[in-house]
């Protein structure tokens, strides 16, 4: 696929110099098991620090990951990511485009497989460590927009109360019995006691 065809990893390496992009995506695959979530953040993280030289900023170490953290992480405090947005527009870098530059893990995908012939198909390994930890961050996800929400809500007169504290609990209900589980309780158990009766 060549660049006018629209491949966005091509567009962008290109823009941004990364003539190595990707050398570093596939020796993060193939040799450190990097999926392609990782892939998405680590070429996102180049962008910024190529960004950031471009304009004369000198780049500490991991200062381009914490910017990528102020500007994509939902957990971030909105304070925080406006300082972080003022800090790289104060040394001329258009943040919104350079945002608007990142690319997605389907992006990602979609480059391996049709750009470098990569197939990016894995069978399933059954991981309930990192499948837990994928619905707790999406748990906090929902907390962080809700309490965002509520806010901008009390901000504007909207709803009248104190500081809101958002708690979001999951619950797992079984097909068979129709018994409740909290979500960390089923992950240790591993099983509803209906199974074994």
């Amino acid at each position: 696929m060549t660049t006018q065809e629209g491949c966005k990893v091509e567009r962008v390496t290109e823009k941004y110099g990364l003539d190595d992009a990707d050398e570093r995506l596939l020796r993060l695959r193939d040799h450190e098991g990097a999926g392609l979530r990782r892939l998405e953040t680590r070429l996102n993280i180049w962008i910024i620090k190529y960004a950031m030289i471009q304009h004369g900023m000198t780049v500490l170490d991991g200062e381009e990951e914490n910017y990528h953290r102020l500007l994509t992480d939902d957990s971030v405090l909105e304070g925080a990511r406006r300082d972080g947005r003022r800090e790289l527009e104060e040394a001329g870098i258009d943040v919104d485009e350079v945002t608007d530059d990142f690319v997605s893990y389907q992006t990602i995908r979609k480059h391996l497989n049709k750009c470098l012939g990569e197939d990016t198909s894995r069978n399933y390994t059954p991981n309930p460590q990192n499948d837990q930890q994928n619905i707790e961050k999406l748990r906090k996800r929902v907390v962080n927009v809700v309490e965002k929400s509520i806010n901008r809500l009390r901000n504007h007169d909207i709803i009248q109360m104190g500081t809101p504290h958002v708690r979001v609990s999951i619950k797992v209900k079984c097909g068979d019995c129709g018994r409740t589980h909290m979500l960390r309780s089923l992950f240790e158990s591993r099983e509803c006691p209906c199974a074994t009766d």
